[in-house]
């Protein structure tokens, strides 16, 4: 199988019309109107597949299944229409998926719900006939061994499967995890001898060691009483992805037990390293979709959960990515990473106070960790709790010890901007100092160290070169833009200070110091109409208190002065 066979979105594409679900009209193909009534009911059905259109691109996902499978029903015998009714309901996750892959044979996913669905009744050997009906190439190509594999040891044929996959367990992307699965269903059928080679043969091909694959070897070496070399594989785990660390016991803990217990989570596994290996935009619908079915499989699927929620922010559903994230309880291994994870969520929506509890049981439970406080003192900072802020900065650093990782600027960064806005500007230099020396070119330290400095008249020059140093790194961020053209206003430089700072309100237009500033150096400049437009401008981007006083004071000044 060639690489774009898994990866590749004209594949994709090939499955079903699923990407236009949403924004092609289904009415053709529907009957002529012969009669009053059948002018009634071709008004409704359209009105039903314009407004399941309509809602599915203002992302009422629910809305566009409801409306599609009320359009269906108008009219039962159109197969396009039928297609796009069950294509919703799958997006959706609506009840009506199963049902409606019943009708929808010709359909690439309907095998994938129905073989799930037999699954989870218990019919392992329906499950494999449903699963062979998916097609060969494609996306799904690469999934179809892989599920019948499972369905076949779900139905008391273990080896049957384990011959399924070991042909495609070399020689291709996806081979590392053929070898995997072939070795997790001989591991289930309690064949050690044949699972030991095949596990063997799969962390041999793998490139960079993923969650899934270090949970299932550390597991087996563990259970073969090699808990050195479980510890081992789950350690090179989190020096690859440093944000597992926090759940390095609980992983530790669990390796004692087998990662796949059944077909089911054998399927949902499945599922999990599809979507793990769709990396471009373009798949993400798909990569739900897959992630979906794993968690109608097996619910507490933990990985999956958070590969989900990841989507559902991707896709700017953050309430949605809570309440998938709320799916993984206490006692999972990756509970930490949930806990963390539904904190930034509710951080950013300004509702951090109400995790600050979990958040300090977390890092009661985990005291080698410094990511739970630092993420209390963010909360605590965002919230002008800026004593607890430094608190709690000064404990997330004090667990790093006397050499702190370069992860550490964040910490130092963060503790900075909580002195600062406190009154201690002294305190405050010398932690964006820390900060750069972990991290000389972190273009936010840069940036915050020139424009404080700007902001109090103070080493100007060495002010606009820190600054400078930024927009190297990140020339198109707006706040640094702005914080060269306030820089070169303060130092007199107005002509070059008003060619800046117009550049930086095209990058952040919404930005209201952003704008403010630029109504200052029209000012500066001697343009008091413009600088009058762009106060008032600036009045309608809700300033802060103090911006706002200030702003009015300009608009003022200007107004007297231009005659208004």
């Amino acid at each position: 199988m060639k690489p774009s066979d898994v990866r590749s979105g004209r594949a994709w594409l090939r499955l079903m019309p699923l990407v236009s679900l949403m924004l092609v009209a289904c009415a053709a193909g529907t009957p002529r109107p012969t009669g009053g009534d059948a002018v009634s009911r071709q008004g409704a059905l359209i009105g039903d597949i314009l407004v399941a259109q309509y809602a599915g691109r203002t992302g009422d996902l629910a809305g566009a299944a409801d409306y599609f499978a009320k359009a269906l029903q108008l009219d039962p015998t159109n197969r396009n229409l039928r297609a796009r009714a069950f294509a919703a309901a799958l997006v959706a996750q609506s009840p009506t998926r199963v049902a409606l892959a019943k009708t929808a044979p010709h359909e690439a996913l309907a095998a994938m719900v129905l073989g799930n669905q037999a699954l989870i009744a218990g019919d392992a050997q329906q499950a494999a006939r449903d699963y062979a009906q998916l097609p060969k190439a494609g996306p799904l190509g690469a999934l179809r061994p892989l599920l019948i594999a499972w369905a076949e040891a779900g139905a008391g044929h273990a080896q049957q499967g384990i011959d399924r996959l070991k042909p495609l367990s070399v020689g291709s992307p996806f081979a590392p995890v053929y070898a995997l699965h072939a070795a997790l269903i001989a591991d289930d059928g309690q064949r050690e001898a044949e699972a030991g080679r095949f596990y063997a043969k799969a962390q041999a091909q793998s490139g960079t060691l993923d969650l899934q694959m270090a949970q299932a070897l550390a597991s087996w070496q563990a259970r073969q009483g090699n808990q050195g070399n479980a510890n081992s594989i789950l350690r090179l785990l989190v020096n690859i992805h440093p944000q597992l660390r926090i759940a390095l016991p609980g992983l530790i803990k669990a390796a004692q037990h087998p990662a796949i217990a059944n077909a089911r989570a054998g399927a949902a596994a499945s599922y999990l390293a599809l979507a793990g290996a769709l990396t471009q935009p373009h798949q993400i619908l798909l990569q739900q979709i897959l992630l979906d079915a794993a968690l109608n499989l097996r619910p507490d699927y933990a990985i999956a959960r958070l590969l989900r929620a990841h989507i559902a922010l991707v896709t700017h559903q953050p309430a949605r990515a809570a309440q998938i994230l709320a799916g993984i309880k206490p006692g999972d291994p990756l509970y930490p990473l949930a806990v963390m994870q539904r904190a930034e969520i509710a951080g950013n929506n300004g509702k951090g106070a109400t995790m600050i509890p979990a958040l300090r049981a977390l890092a009661k439970a985990a005291p080698q960790s410094a990511a739970p406080l630092a993420l209390v003192g963010d909360i605590e900072r965002d919230g002008k709790d800026y004593a607890a802020a430094k608190r709690d900065y000064s404990a997330a650093l004090a667990r790093l010890g006397a050499a702190p990782p370069s992860s550490a600027w964040s910490l130092y960064y963060g503790r900075a901007i909580a002195e600062d806005k406190s009154g201690d500007w002294h305190a405050a230099k010398r932690d964006l100092q820390a900060a750069l020396a972990l991290a000389p070119d972190q273009p936010f330290v840069l940036n915050y160290l020139g424009y404080s400095q700007a902001r109090r008249g103070t080493h100007l020059a060495a002010a606009q070169k820190l600054i400078e140093r930024a927009l190297q790194v990140d020339p198109n961020e707006g706040a640094i833009i702005d914080s060269l053209g306030y820089v070169l206003y303060r130092r007199g430089q107005i002509a070059k200070a008003l060619k800046v700072q117009i550049d930086a309100v095209e990058h952040a237009p919404d930005n209201a110091e952003v704008n403010m500033h630029l109504a200052e150096i029209f000012d500066a400049a001697g343009q008091p109409l413009a600088a009058q437009h762009q106060w008032a401008r600036t009045l309608g981007l809700h300033p802060n208190a103090r911006e706002r006083a200030k702003i009015k004071i300009g608009l003022q000044r200007d107004q007297e002065a231009g005659g208004v």
